[in-house]
């Protein structure tokens, strides 16, 4: 696999502020792309203000806080835009107000905004292709922290290697991280590894599972159970993977229930896996999208919740050959 990155170093070394955004209710490859390129601006380009920016970050992993700053900086600078399939998932949009604004992401089907786009959606990560534009840079330094950060996007984007768009590319990026000093071990358990009171809700959380003609599995939780267990909506939906470690399931989710503040009434947001089957055009047309096998909806009325789970049962039926179990 090949990628370009032409002109993205130039502009860089054109800006003086900086400034990097994530996508809302960001994952480990968001987070660990934004900060893995500000460190590695960081060092290599010390005259230069830079800015990680959003006001949402995760329960997964160790994070830095992220930056604040004031409209006037932002309109002044370049704005790298990570990981965000659309301008209105982007988790501060005053990066619209940028002076320019790069684009860098793997999800398929964008929609393309600013003057520059860097968007290989046969990656599987966005940490992938920053390390691919960082590797083929050796005149700039590498550290140890940098790489952490991007190992961790790509550990996890890819579920530990295990989806189908891990590629030799992916895996060759894995490698050229694990040349620096990390730990990989340690990372691996800052990630995954529960505590306590999760191990408990992953417990509640498969007790609560519905299955549909053994390959469509599914689990609906009420705002109540998410005060009893003390998690929002966002953490809850952390848990997806909880459910997918089964061999006759094809398609799992795993949808919360919230009150949704404008119209006082329950709306539901939910998560997507599959093994093989896609899902994200199912997800496009209720509210969401994602990846082929990973996606996400959100403000689901209780109906649509219904009617998605018929589609994403009618899809499994029809295309049960392609099915792997």
């Amino acid at each position: 696999m090949s990628l370009s990155f032409d002109g993205l170093l130039e502009a860089i070394q054109a800006a003086e502020t900086i400034t990097l955004f994530r996508h809302q209710h960001p994952d480990c490859d968001a987070l660990g792309a934004q900060f893995g390129l500000k460190q590695w601006l960081v060092t290599n380009f010390p005259d230069k203000k830079i800015y990680a920016l959003g006001y949402e970050t995760s329960d997964q992993g160790h994070w830095p806080p992220a930056d604040r700053a004031k409209d006037t900086l932002i309109r002044d600078s370049l704005a790298i835009v990570l990981d965000t399939a659309n301008a209105a998932r982007v988790d501060d949009a005053r990066f619209l107000q940028a002076s320019g604004i790069i684009q860098i992401d793997h999800h398929p089907h964008p929609e393309l905004f600013g003057q520059m786009h860097f968007i290989y959606d046969d990656c599987a990560a966005t940490c992938e292709i920053l390390s691919d534009f960082m590797q083929n840079l050796p005149q700039y330094r590498m550290t140890e922290e940098i790489a952490a950060f991007l190992y961790k996007g790509i550990l996890t984007d890819t579920l530990c290697y295990r989806t189908s768009n891990t590629t030799a590319h992916t895996l060759a990026m894995g490698t050229y991280l694990a040349g620096f000093p990390i730990s990989i071990p340690a990372l691996n358990r800052e990630l995954f590894d529960q505590s306590l009171a999760d191990f408990r809700f992953a417990g509640y959380l498969r007790s609560k599972v519905q299955i549909e003609n053994d390959h469509l599995a599914y689990v609906i939780l009420k705002n109540d159970e998410l005060e009893n267990w003390r998690l929002t909506a966002a953490q809850a939906r952390n848990f997806i993977d909880e459910i997918g470690h089964v061999r006759e399931f094809a398609v799992w989710a795993l949808f919360t229930e919230t009150l949704h503040a404008d119209r006082k009434e329950y709306v539901y947001d939910g998560s997507l896996r599959s093994k093989t089957i896609v899902v994200n055009d199912l997800a496009a047309q209720f509210h969401g999208g994602g990846h082929p096998c990973a996606a996400g909806v959100s403000r689901l009325s209780k109906q649509e919740v219904v009617d998605l789970l018929k589609q994403l049962a009618v899809r499994i039926s029809t295309e049960s050959e392609k099915v792997k179990y």
